[in-house]
C-alpha cells in the first residue's frame, strides 16, 4: 500500500522545506503538479531539492523536463498523448472512468482513478464511484490476472479513507488536499502513514520500489 503525496497547485510557505522533511519521514513518491507555473519557475522549485529527492518525484504536464533532472516518472493528464520511449522511469495517467481504465491498451505502470470520494481540495468535486462498481472491478481484474497498473485512489483521500480505499482493491491512495489543506502538512502526512495496517503481505509491499528495483514489467493484457 502506498502513499503518494501531489503537490499543491499554488505556491505554499515553506513549501520546498516542507517536503524535504516529507521525504525524510518515508514518502516513497511526489507528483509535482504546478499547471500554471512557468518552466522557470518550476525549474526554481526543483532546484530546491537534492537529487535523492528528485529520483523519487514524477513531473506532470512538462515533458520538456524530463531531459533536465533525474525524475522518477512522467504523469500524463486524461487527455495527454502518451509518451514511450521518452520516459526514463514509470509512466503513469489519470483516469475518471472505470470503462477508460479498462479497456485502455497503453503501458502504464500505475493509474489515479477519481474522484473516489468527495474532494477535500476542490469544492463541488464529488465521489464518481459507487463502492458496489469499484469492488466489482477490482474483483474482475484478480480473476483475469491483470497486475498493471496499479491503481491508486484520488479524491477525497483524508487518513480516514486510506484503509476503505485497501478495502475496496487499491494499491494505494494519493493526498493532496488532506496534507496542504493542514497547517501542519508534516504532521499531516504522517496520518496517512500511520493509517495503513501493520499486518504484513503483499497488499502493504512497496511496489513502488519493485518497479524502481526490477524494472517495468511487461503490462500485457488477457
Amino acid at each position: 500500500m502506498e502513499v503518494i503525496l501531489i503537490s499543491s497547485p499554488s505556491k505554499k510557505k515553506n513549501e520546498a522545506s516542507t517536503i524535504r522533511r516529507i521525504f525524510e519521514m518515508g514518502l516513497s513518491r511526489f507528483h509535482v503538479r504546478k499547471p500554471d507555473w512557468s518552466l522557470d519557475e518550476l525549474r526554481g522549485f526543483l532546484n530546491e531539492f537534492p537529487d535523492e529527492c528528485i529520483e523519487r518525484t514524477v513531473i506532470h504536464r512538462r515533458p520538456e523536463l524530463l531531459t533536465e533532472y533525474p525524475f522518477a516518472g512522467y504523469h500524463l493528464s486524461s487527455k495527454e498523448q502518451y509518451l514511450g520511449k521518452e520516459v526514463d522511469g514509470t509512466i503513469s495517467r489519470s483516469f475518471h472512468h472505470l470503462d477508460e481504465l479498462s479497456t485502455s491498451k497503453e503501458k502504464l505502470d500505475y493509474a489515479f482513478l477519481g474522484p473516489i470520494f468527495d474532494s477535500v481540495s476542490k469544492q463541488g468535486y464529488n465521489s464518481a464511484f459507487p463502492a458496489s462498481e469499484l469492488r466489482s472491478f477490482f474483483v474482475d481484474r484478480r480473476k483475469l490476472g491483470v497486475e498493471l497498473p496499479r491503481i491508486v485512489a484520488l479524491g477525497g483521500i483524508v487518513p480516514e479513507k486510506v484503509r476503505v480505499s485497501l478495502s475496496l482493491g487499491f494499491d494505494g491512495v494519493a493526498a493532496l488536499g488532506g496534507v496542504w489543506g493542514s497547517r501542519y502538512p508534516q504532521k499531516a502526512f504522517m496520518r496517512y502513514r500511520t493509517a495503513i495496517p501493520s499486518r504484513s503481505g503483499p497488499e502493504n509491499s512497496s511496489w513502488l520500489e519493485d518497479i524502481a528495483t526490477n524494472g517495468k514489467k511487461d503490462s500485457s493484457r488477457p
